[in-house]
């Protein structure tokens, strides 16, 4: 049996501004260096270099110049979609009801 897809979402506080995102089985959080500290760019990282990832949402408004920068060339090397987004709302829209796909 193959694991589900998984999808990251970083940038910002996301534990306070995307709950209703942390509570799904396909989505992981990933808070900005500037609103979580340096750790959760390595979290990140080393997530996706595990393979633990197949999609990334990058919400652009919270996360740095550098961060986005070493978020691309990552998720480029790794072959993973890296998606850009204005907010975590925009983020919800693309993710979709996971009601609905089931």
């Amino acid at each position: 049996m193959s694991r589900p897809r998984r999808t990251a979402v970083f940038g910002g506080d996301l534990h306070k501004s995307a709950r209703d995102l942390a509570e799904r089985d396909d989505v992981e959080l990933f808070g900005s260096s500037g609103h979580t500290g340096q750790g959760e760019l390595r979290r990140f990282s080393a997530s996706l270099r595990a393979g633990m990832i197949d999609r990334v949402c990058l919400v652009l408004r919270w996360a740095g110049h550098s961060e986005v920068e070493a978020i691309r060339a990552l998720c480029r090397a790794h072959g993973v979609v890296c998606e850009l987004f204005r907010s975590v709302g925009a983020v919800r829209r693309a993710l979709g009801d996971p009601q609905r796909a089931q």
